[in-house]
């Protein structure tokens, strides 16, 4: 900024005196260089150089000079961010983080079946028929149990689950006085629990029985049994309700399963006239026998408890203007966001908790918490969804899941090197969906920070800018005093308090020639620019202006409150109008040299 203020200016005054100078009179037939003190005072007590003149337009974009990679970029467009074209925001996305969980397929350890009889009334053929019938009612049933004690604990109920249970039936009689066929007439059913679903799992089955409803398979031809040779049904069960299961069965305590379900038999078996004759009797007990190859519980309806372990990510702030990381800025930015985007490929939804840290050279700097662990509104990630949270210091208008952290501005009081997110929990909501045992489900959540540079009413910003390489044949000149006189006009929406520091050829502190600022800069807007008259004073204590190389400007930015929240937009400006250089006491030119 000083570049446009000062060097030209002292330019333009030792060309002006040097102009003085020349067209003073001199004898050349003289030669002066030997006897004469060619020392020549110029002016009275002040002397202005005539006119005045102007700088061009100092931009913001030039005084922020941001490489292609900053993470600090105006916007490119209205609306982008909810910013204006040209409005100066920090943009950086943070690394993906991703985690994962599954539900191990349970594989039933103990499982069993049983055999059940039941004594028929006795077959006696008085009448000569061509068969004689019998009526099957189950008296003792027959049962299924199934029972693990060692379940996973992330399942917290279930209310049904779809399984793969491998169970055989087998229907044969047992009898002291008959060898011969005995036959399962059409309609013979068994009814499993109603908590059930049965599959026929071959055609060999299918072609002879049949399901009735979900929990019951039925006879739909005559089927011939012996003593030797039964009937044996490939069933499978393939799904079961828990919902209305005695106290006791279902998932009754953490990682107990159990489930015991009774199977009745009803119909009639008959033998025919060729196997009993006229007059013949014959005494069966049916015999039913269940077992069960495996039994695998494959998907659950039900509440689960899964340990989810989301991991740190990180976003690094690159190519930051040196006078934005000072340390000695406080940076109250109105409304910086986080934006946390996460893609969950699971039923489950849950709540999220993390801390956000800001660090400068490996030092944590500050720390705020987000979501319910911490108070602030709960980040609810939904099932089967990718959602989109919106972190940030004041409500942002149209964020639909908007969570409000008013300390997250503490994280950029000084722009950081870095900011983490870590130490993330999460909590499984109680509620019910349905989850694939075995499958892997995921968790990919995406960071960006998105910090618009609008400052708060607190911000502090140190600004100091050097220039130097100034007119080598200063050491010519003694000013006593010089004064440079200008109108600064300001389209930049912060108050600019200047002060200086005259530097010598090795950009150290000048003790003999001082250079101070008067007046300050009002802060201003592009549709309503403020102008302020601003007074630079350089006093040489010493016998001349030698070792004068330039002067470092530093500017003390704050918040006006007329202008809260203003971005700060490339197209803000300042630029030096009215322009003149006056010296108090004259201007001693030393031409013996």
């Amino acid at each position: 900024m000083k570049h446009y203020t000062t060097r030209h200016l002292l330019r333009s005054l030792c060309i002006g005196v040097s102009i003085f100078a020349l067209t003073g009179c001199v004898d050349h037939d003289y030669d002066l260089s030997e006897d004469i003190d060619l020392t020549i005072k110029l002016g009275g007590d002040n002397l202005t150089l005539p006119g005045s003149s102007s700088t061009d337009i100092l931009s913001l974009s030039q005084i922020l000079d941001l490489e292609d990679n900053s993470s600090i970029k105006p916007v490119a467009a209205d609306g982008e961010y909810g910013l204006a074209k040209g409005d100066y925001v920090l943009i950086q996305d943070g690394d993906q983080s991703s985690s994962q969980f599954d539900i191990p397929e349970i594989t039933i350890g103990h499982i069993n079946g049983n055999t059940s009889t039941q004594v028929l009334p006795e077959f006696y053929n008085v009448t000569g028929e061509a068969s004689i019938s019998q009526q099957v009612n189950t008296v003792v049933p027959n049962a299924v149990r199934l029972e693990d004690n060692d379940v996973t604990t992330e399942l917290i109920s279930i209310e049904k689950a779809d399984i793969d249970v491998e169970m055989m039936l087998q229907v044969g009689y047992i009898s002291s006085d008959f060898t011969g066929k005995a036959y399962i007439e059409p309609g013979y059913t068994v009814t499993f629990d109603k908590c059930w679903t049965i599959e026929i799992v071959d055609q060999a089955t299918a072609r002879f029985i049949e399901t009735v409803g979900n929990n019951a398979i039925r006879f739909k031809t005559r089927q011939a049994i012996t003593n030797t040779d039964k009937q044996t049904l490939r069933l499978r069960l393939s799904k079961v309700d828990l919902t209305d299961v005695p106290a006791g069965q279902g998932l009754y305590a953490p990682g107990k399963f159990k489930l015991s379900n009774d199977i009745e038999s009803n119909g009639e078996v008959s033998l025919d006239i060729s196997d009993l004759g006229l007059g013949e009797r014959a005494n069966l007990t049916i015999e039913t026998t269940t077992w069960v190859n495996s039994a695998v519980i494959e998907k659950v309806r039900g509440i689960v408890d899964p340990k989810i372990e989301i991991s740190e990510t990180s976003f690094n702030i690159d190519d930051i203007p040196d006078f934005l990381s000072d340390p000695k800025n406080h940076l109250d930015i109105e409304n910086p966001q986080i934006n946390i985007t996460v893609s969950n490929t699971s039923p489950l939804s849950i709540s999220l908790s993390g801390k956000l840290s800001s660090f400068c050279d490996a030092s944590m700097n500050a720390t705020v918490g987000i979501g319910e662990d911490f108070g602030t509104n709960a980040i609810i990630v939904r099932g089967n969804s990718t959602t989109e949270f919106v972190i940030s210091r004041r409500p942002v208008s149209g964020a639909a899941n908007n969570i409000v952290v008013p300390d997250l501005g503490k994280l950029i009081e000084t722009i950081p090197d870095r900011i983490s997110f870590h130490d993330a929990t999460s909590k499984a909501l109680r509620e019910t969906a349905e989850y694939a045992l075995g499958s892997t489900y995921s968790y990919k959540c995406d960071y960006q920070a998105v910090i618009p540079l609008a400052f708060g009413d607190a911000m502090k910003l140190f600004y100091t800018h050097e220039d130097t390489d100034w007119d080598s044949d200063l050491e010519k000149y003694n000013f006593g005093t010089a004064e440079v006189t200008l109108d600064v006009l300001n389209t930049i929406p912060l108050d600019l308090t200047p002060s200086a520091i005259a530097l010598d050829v090795n950009g150290n502190e000048m003790n003999k020639v001082t250079a101070t600022v008067e007046g300050n800069i009002a802060a201003g807007s592009i549709n309503s620019p403020a102008t302020s008259a601003v007074k630079i004073i350089l006093r040489s204590t010493g016998s001349n202006m030698a070792g004068l190389d330039g002067i470092k400007l530093m500017l003390d930015a704050t918040a006006n409150t007329a202008f809260r929240g203003t971005n700060l937009n490339e197209n803000q400006s300042l630029k030096f109008e009215n322009i003149r250089i006056t010296v108090k006491g004259g201007v001693l030119v030393d031409l013996n040299d």
